[in-house]
């Protein structure tokens, strides 16, 4: 008769972890979680600077559009500095000289980080002799200014929006005296959500007439 012989099997342990396999582990899944946030960062970042770079564009190009409707069809520049651009923007009393209501004053605030045009208005009540007297003549050596600021102690002047969400500006002429100047450049400083970005502006007068002197 065949006998059978049961083999014996010695019996298997569970081994777990060591140690070392354990921080070995933790370190991997930490490098990995590192390598997640890096990545997701980056593209966060990325896509930050890609809506920075097109709301930069979007502004620039109202920036260009609004400027150029005052610098156009201005007939010269009066002053521009740093934060200031001073235009006679018209000869509606056709006289050849600047009266106060032809001049244009885009002015930057920076406490609203923004530039806005000034002009001067007279109230519609008064009289076309009381609107004459009122609407003084100045020279090309005047104190531009200093005429906004009397006229702005008088209520007279009004002011429309034309560039916000700027850090700095800069007007500058091609020309000196400015007076001669037809081609005006805008150096501007948009503000982002990290650090501004800087755009140039180049606007040139169409018919330069400046005033008698």
């Amino acid at each position: 008769m065949t006998s059978f012989h049961r083999q014996s099997v010695a019996p298997r342990h569970r081994r777990g972890f060591t140690l070392l396999e354990t921080i070995l582990a933790i370190s991997i899944t930490a490098m990995v979680g590192l390598g997640i946030a890096t990545m997701m960062a980056v593209l966060g970042s990325d896509a930050s600077m890609q809506f920075d770079l097109r709301s930069v564009l979007v502004r620039s190009g109202t920036a260009q559009s609004r400027l150029s409707a005052y610098i156009a069809p201005a007939r010269c520049i009066l002053d521009a500095d740093e934060n200031q651009l001073v235009l006679w923007f018209d000869d509606t009393r056709q006289s050849d000289t600047v009266h106060a209501s032809e001049i244009r004053w885009i002015t930057y605030e920076p406490s609203t980080r923004s530039v806005r045009v000034e002009f001067i208005s007279f109230p519609d009540a008064w009289s076309e002799s009381a609107t004459a007297l009122a609407d003084l003549e100045y020279g090309t050596s005047t104190d531009w200014g200093g005429v906004l600021q009397n006229f702005s102690g008088r209520d007279l002047v009004v002011d429309a929006p034309l560039i916000d969400e700027i850090e700095t500006i800069e007007f500058l002429s091609d020309e000196s005296p400015v007076i001669d100047a037809r081609v005006v450049e805008t150096r501007i400083a948009m503000a982002t959500s990290s650090n501004p970005i800087h755009v140039t502006l180049t606007e040139s007068i169409r018919m330069h007439h400046p005033p008698e002197p």
